[in-house]
């Protein structure tokens, strides 16, 4: 048998005893199979449905959406809803963000999840949402809640109706109607509310912007704007500064006088102390108003600028830094102590201290103070100005001007390169040359006066100058009659022009308005005209029209009827001290008087000349005590008394004795003595003598 024979047979042998072991299993016993379980499905319609399940989808190496559900059902359509979902995404930065809610559909393999009922949006650095539905699409990495919607991160917490929050730039934004509340640190009372239309919470720049209408309210202020701007800390628990827009407005709550009550402008910036409650400083821009608290809560002092930068005490109400801007205005109401003040300026600074407020403030560029009594109104101008204030900003102790200070009051102007006002002794002190070169300038109706200083009572006003003083006095005219209430015109002495200035000038001054009084000293002068009157001080009384100077020294022109013609003759004096009586018209030289005129050339202890109602005519002269009359005839008089009559030139000498030495040295003695000046007669003791006296030679020839 060959090989190929033996090989088949094997073959043969193997399938004949395959298909005996499939005949044996083809008839073996049957056992019956078990019936398939089956699963209750929560929505017919869905075509597969599982439970606790968790869908992730990565993006190269990163996971980029984990979904984990309680039960999934996917439908015919691609779409899928979940119940007991949890969403867990991961931001650029690590941040984790987890999405939970009730029930959710999953669209677009698995890239938007929509979420309803106590939906809850928590990041793991303690952000939380909670709405009741929202969407997720993982392509813009945004949520959004159409519905009501809280927030919450630490002490800060909000809520509004349609939030958008977008994960990828950690930007959360409410549609409407949004409140946001931060808590206080610790247990401690401040908690800050604020109402808006919109808010946008940017995270990564740590703000929060409103807008529609802000309303910030705390128990300590309420703050109010169109729009606004919040800027956190680094941990997002504290405000650090807010920025109102459009129509800024900051009330106080509480306020003592002298603490902030108002704030107002178009935009403010509102800085924070490190509790984030209490503010440390506000800039107010456009039409900017601040109001400090009077007595009793009323209204106190407003400052109004286009800028205005105050910083306030660590007790967050009261000032104690201040700087305003471009058109300046501070204004202080009247009190029963005090009228009411305006003060306007380019620019001003104010300075303080905790507890006291502001004490002190600096004005520049186009300064005007202007301060409004029951009666009267005062305005001062100057390039700048400092202030004092008092306490709790309530009033000006002081005010000091500077640069072309200009003064005025009522009828009262003043000039001067520098002023201090002293308000509580209403004193004006003037000082400084003017960019002029001219001195301190201080003039009235009745009186003008330039000294190198002056110090002025303006009440009355009283003057005193001081340092080069010259003044010139004015004629009034003035009819108003006394007692009348309305000033009187001044009254010169009649040995002057009632419609001539008076000038006067010495060293110093003193001028008492009330009085109408004036005293000049250290080398006083007075003149009008070719009348003058010099002494160590001259006073002058220019409601009644007295004067009088110490160490005197006139000289007047007076009328002299000569031979039937009026000419006009000088007539000088000079004596220790000198007096004119307006009511008397009598001027009294007294000590070592001595008196040059038509009458004669005349010396005794005491002289009065009695002038006529015209001022300028001698009605009669009295001299007494060692009377030497020499005339210029070179006749001379001795006796005690002398009395002369200019109407009809008479002398009555009276002495014991009185002697007559004429031009020819014959001597004629009496007790009394009657002579004429123009007839040369001669009485002695009643009896008419014509030289019939006489001792010594003759030199006439």
């Amino acid at each position: 048998m060959t090989v190929w024979q033996r090989r088949v047979r094997l073959l043969i042998a193997i399938g004949a005893v395959a298909f005996a072991v499939v005949l044996a299993l083809a008839f073996k016993r049957r056992v019956p199979p078990q019936a398939a379980v089956s699963v209750a499905r929560s929505d017919p319609k869905a075509i597969v449905e599982s439970t606790k399940a968790l869908t992730v989808r990565n993006n190269r190496d990163r996971e980029e959406i984990r979904i984990n559900y309680d039960k999934l059902l996917t439908y015919a359509d691609g779409s899928s809803k979940i119940l007991g979902v949890t969403v867990v995404t991961e931001r650029d930065g690590g941040r984790t963000f987890t999405i939970t809610g009730r029930e959710g559909e999953i669209r677009d393999r698995e890239s938007n999840v929509s979420l309803t009922g106590n939906v809850e949006i928590t990041s793991s650095d303690g952000m939380k949402i909670r709405t009741e539905h929202a969407t997720y699409a993982e392509g813009d990495g945004i949520v959004h809640a159409p519905g009501p919607a809280e927030f919450a991160r630490g002490r800060t917490t909000g809520s509004g109706v349609g939030l958008t929050y977008d994960k990828n730039h950690d930007l959360l934004t409410i549609a409407e109607r949004v409140l946001v509340q931060m808590a206080p640190d610790g247990a401690g009372s401040g908690r800050l509310r604020i109402d808006a239309g919109t808010a946008q919470f940017d995270r990564a720049a740590k703000t929060i912007r409103f807008e529609g209408t802000l309303k910030a309210v705390r128990d300590t202020e309420t703050v109010a704007a169109d729009t606004g701007t919040a800027h956190l800390s680094e941990d997002e628990q504290r405000m650090e500064l807010l920025e109102l827009r459009g129509n800024a407005r900051v009330s106080p709550a509480q306020q003592q006088p002298g603490d902030l009550q108002l704030l107002q402008g178009r935009d403010i910036d509102i800085r924070y102390g490190s509790d984030g409650q209490t503010i440390e400083n506000s800039k107010v821009t456009g039409d900017s108003v601040i109001q400090l608290a009077g007595e009793g809560g009323t209204a106190g002092r407003q400052i109004t600028a286009a800028v205005i930068d105050v910083t306030l005490a660590p007790d967050g109400r009261t000032p104690t830094a201040l700087v305003a801007t471009d058109g300046v205005q501070l204004s202080m109401p009247a009190t029963k102590d005090a009228p009411a003040r305006r003060i306007s300026a380019q620019s001003m600074e104010s300075q303080g201290e905790a507890g006291k407020g502001l004490t002190r403030a600096h004005f520049v560029g186009g300064v005007q103070f202007r301060e409004r009594g029951p009666e009267d109104e005062r305005v001062a101008r100057a390039a700048v100005l400092d202030v004092l204030l008092g306490a709790q900003a309530s009033s000006i102790d002081e005010a000091r001007f500077a640069g072309a200070v200009r003064f005025e009051q009522a009828d009262l102007r003043a000039t001067a390169a520098a002023a201090r006002y002293v308000i509580a002794g209403d004193v004006l002190e003037l000082t400084g040359r003017d960019q002029s070169g001219g001195p301190p300038h201080l003039e009235n109706d009745q009186i003008a006066i330039d000294a190198t200083r002056l110090d002025v009572v303006l009440g009355g006003p009283k003057v005193k100058a001081t340092g080069a003083v010259k003044s010139v006095i004015r004629p009034v005219k003035n009819d108003a009659p006394r007692g009348s209430g309305k000033t009187q015109a001044s009254k010169f002495p009649s040995m002057l022009k009632q419609d001539q200035p008076v000038n006067v000038t010495a060293d110093g001054m003193d001028y008492d308005g009330t009085a109408s009084r004036a005293l000049y000293s250290g080398h006083a002068q007075l003149w009008q005209g070719e009348t003058t009157l010099k002494g160590d001080s001259i006073s002058l009384d220019d409601k009644v029209g007295d004067l009088s100077a110490v160490a005197a020294a006139t000289r007047t022109l007076l009328v002299q009827e000569n031979k039937d013609k009026k000419e006009r003759a000088a007539s000088t004096a000079t004596a220790k001290d000198f007096k004119y009586e307006e009511s008397l018209h009598r001027a009294t030289y007294t000590g070592e008087a001595h008196v040059n005129g038509p009458q004669g050339d005349m010396t005794a202890a005491k002289i009065e000349l009695y002038l006529k109602d015209s001022g300028d005519e001698l009605e009669r002269l009295e001299a007494y005590d060692g009377t030497i009359l020499r005339e210029l005839s070179h006749r001379k008089t001795t006796g005690d008394r002398l009395t002369y009559f200019s109407a009809d030139e008479r002398y009555v000498v009276t002495g014991a004795p009185v002697t007559v030495v004429d031009e020819c040295g014959r001597e004629t003695t009496g007790r009394t003595l009657t002579f004429y000046k123009t007839t040369d007669r001669i009485i002695v003791d009643g009896n008419e003598q014509v030289r019939t006296q006489t001792k010594g030679k003759s030199n006439c020839p």
